[in-house]
């Protein structure tokens, strides 16, 4: 700063400032030349601070900011389809404002940052460089001056942070050998070529690689043979900048020499002699405007700024390869996608596989196995003909005895029941791998209604059935027990009643959707691969878990418990005439046991075995519904099959018998009997009286139901 002052109080009047080469310098004397309207031009200094255009206003420089080297670092990632890496930077203002502006470039390229590291120069990054082998990062973007990089690559060697795993991505301005000779921080000059070797650097160009004469007349290799016989060949410091030197040069006097023109075009008063730093004459503003529009062939190639005042320079990509760093591609702005490779191989990575940017992740929709659903299916295909088989059978033979007393309307609805239960066992089969979401959210509504009330059809024409009998022969008084069909069909319908109010109010506070969870991540052996299970399945996202499907199992196990318990009570019921009384309790034994058994099993394993809990769920409900079906009309078509012979019913009065009990009368014919009939009847009474007479001992309320045989005829209902 003093030497900037000395300058600028000495004469003559300056008309632009060349320099500073260090960022550090650059920036306080372009915050403060800016007071006296000087524009500044820059050969060397990168960092990105000196692109804020609020506090560098006449700023340029002909080399790019530090940040000039993210542009081909994103190209390279994106070149390989690497989508997850990791950066590690010296903490020192340069590479900290030129990460910051990496980081926003990673964002815009939807490029995930797995880890960002800072650490002093002098100190080892031990602590950064764990952190980031902990988070897995494999695609390592390293940023530091030399003595940093070798601070760097020392520690990545002791942390295993190398091979065919790992790819570093340098800037590779270094001198030649950085990497050698650094025994000083622990490690060999042969354990440091483990880690560095196959390294990628990105480099701006320092010099173009065409013939071209430039603005100055002269080509590249004219330029460096003049420039060596200037040097006479000494190695000066910072001979890498010196083409960008000399291009700032250029710049500026075809910028002062272009303003020359125009004022000289406008038949102007003044002069750039004249400039004063008040800019009485505006000149500052022409300097700046003519600048910001320049563009040459230099040295380093094509020369023009942006609008922060940045040159956007091209780059060289270079790999390090057994030992010896070679170009292998340019980034060029120029260029359509930027990336001009200088051989087919491009880069050349350890093992010949180029790396994975971490673990590959295998989505896996956990579902049911299609060889599982087919079966079932199958199965339940089976079941819905076999039901309406036997549905057409009850149907088509109502009249006829076998049928008729075990109430063939009830049958009805037991059988419409059971094809339901198959319709579901398919519905539930199906998952996302196979129907898209929004019917997997329809299918999930209507499982929810069909189940429930499926079941309450089969069982509770059951359960209806049951209660008939358990009633009929638990009457032990005189009083006649008369039980029509539409009482069998009130205590079915109440049933479905409530079934259909739980699901109403479940349906309406929460209603059930696909719900999408995401288990725990499974790793392979080798930490190469993780499997990321999601598993589809039908819930209410707001509600505690298995709340409303809770209290729909309460409701349901109820009716089974109290079902078995009048299956139980009905037990010792012998019905010689195929009333199936037996049947029924044998079905509900089937329907209660298993899915005591399995209804929580499936909820314990409903977590991340869907297969195994389907194959459940599906056996216990095809399991029962066969059993069911099997039961209530296999025995009646067996029957009807050896008595063929056998006419409608026109039979006015059936016994039953129990051990030591006879039921209440049936009656139900509306009609008047004819003599012969009634004849047939009496003949039957008497009989019976004389079976009674020698019980009478052990049931002597018989002789009442007796004296009720003798009224005559009543009409009855098919199921009383």
């Amino acid at each position: 700063m003093k030497g900037f002052f000395e300058l600028l109080y000495e004469e003559p009047t300056k008309l632009m400032i060349l320099g500073a080469s260090c960022s550090v310098v650059s920036q306080p004397v372009a915050e403060t030349s800016k007071h006296w309207n000087l524009v500044q031009m820059s050969f060397s200094s990168a960092s990105d601070v000196l692109s804020l255009r609020n506090r560098f206003p006449y700023f340029f420089r002909t080399n790019p900011a530090e940040s000039g080297v993210n542009t081909p670092r994103i190209a390279i990632i994106k070149e390989f389809g690497w989508e997850r890496v990791a950066i590690i930077h010296d903490n020192s203002e340069v590479f900290t404002s030129a990460t910051n502006k990496f980081l926003e470039d990673l964002a815009k390229n939807n490029i995930t940052l797995v880890a960002k590291e800072s650490f002093t120069a002098g100190e080892k990054p031990t602590v950064q460089l764990q952190s980031m082998k902990d988070k897995d990062a494999r695609i390592i973007i390293a940023s530091a001056q030399e003595e940093g990089y070798q601070q760097i690559f020392c520690e990545a060697y002791h942390l295993g942070l190398y091979g065919k795993r790992y790819v570093w991505i340098i800037n590779s301005y270094n001198s030649v050998d950085w990497w050698k000779n650094v025994t000083w921080l622990g490690c060999t000059e042969e354990e440091m070529h483990k880690v560095v070797d196959n390294y990628i650097g990105a480099v701006v160009l320092g010099s173009r690689t065409d013939s071209n004469k430039t603005v100055s007349g002269l080509t590249a290799s004219g330029y460096e043979d003049a420039y060596i016989a200037y040097t006479q060949g000494v190695p000066y410091s910072g001979v890498e900048y010196g083409s960008f030197g000399y291009d700032a040069v250029w710049a500026v006097a075809l910028a002062l020499h272009r303003v020359v023109r125009q004022l000289e075009a406008e038949n102007a008063t003044f002069k750039i002699e004249d400039f004063d730093y008040s800019n009485a004459n505006r000149l500052r503003d022409r300097f700046v405007k003519t600048l910001s529009e320049l563009v040459f062939e230099g040295i380093t190639g094509l020369v023009l700024f942006d609008l922060s005042g940045n040159r956007l320079s091209p780059y060289k990509i270079e790999q390090l390869i057994d030992g010896v760093e070679e170009t292998v591609g340019f980034y060029l702005h120029d260029r359509p996608f930027g990336l001009q490779w200088m051989r087919e191989s491009k880069f050349v990575f350890t093992g010949g596989i180029v790396p994975r940017d971490g673990p590959s992740r295998e989505v896996v929709y956990l579902g049911i196995e299609p060889s599982t659903f087919s079966v079932f299916a199958s199965l339940a295909l089976i079941g819905m003909v076999m039901t309406v088989v036997f549905l057409i059978f009850n149907v088509s033979c109502r009249n006829r005895k076998v049928v008729k007393l075990s109430c063939p309307k009830v049958n009805n609805v037991i059988a419409i029941g059971c094809f339901m239960c198959y319709t579901d066992v398919i519905l539930s089969g199906l998952d996302g791998n196979l129907v898209s979401k929004s019917a997997m959210n329809s299918l999930c509504l209507a499982r929810v209604w069909i189940l429930p009330i499926s079941f309450t059809l089969a069982f509770g024409g059951l359960f209806a059935k049951t209660w008939r009998v358990h009633v009929i022969f638990g009457n032990r008084t005189a009083k006649r027990t008369r039980i029509f069909d539409y009482h069998l069909f009130m205590i079915i319908g109440m049933l479905v009643v409530v079934d259909i109010a739980i699901i109403s109010v479940w349906t309406a506070c929460d209603p059930i959707q696909l719900v999408q969870t995401t288990l725990p991540d499974l790793h392979d052996v080798d930490g190469d691969k993780i499997i990321v299970r999601i598993l589809n399945k039908c819930d209410s996202p707001n509600s505690p878990s298995f709340l409303w499907s809770g209290i729909m199992f309460g409701w349901k196990g109820l009716l089974l418990v109290y079902g078995a318990f009048l299956a139980w009570e009905s037990r010792k019921v012998t019905m010689v005439h195929l009333n199936d009384s037996k049947f029924i309790a044998i079905a509900i034994y089937n329907v209660a046991i298993p899915s005591i058994i399995i209804a929580p099993l499936v909820h314990l394993l409903d977590i991340d075995q869907p297969s195994i809990t389907f194959t459940l769920s599906a056996s216990c409900i095809t399991f029962g519904t066969t059993i069911t079906n099997c039961l209530i009309f296999l025995p009646k078509i067996i029957a009807l099959w050896h008595v063929k012979d056998e006419q409608p019913e026109h039979r006015l009065f059936t016994t039953y018998s129990s051990q030591n009990q006879v039921a209440p009368l049936q009656t139900g014919m509306s009609r008047k009997p004819d003599l012969t009939l009634l004849r047939e009847k009496e003949t039957e009474i008497v009989e019976l009286k004389q079976q009674l007479q020698q019980q009478l001992t052990e049931n002597g309320d018989l002789l009442e139901k007796i004296r009720i045989l003798q009224q005559g005829p009543q009409p009855r209902s098919s199921c009383t």
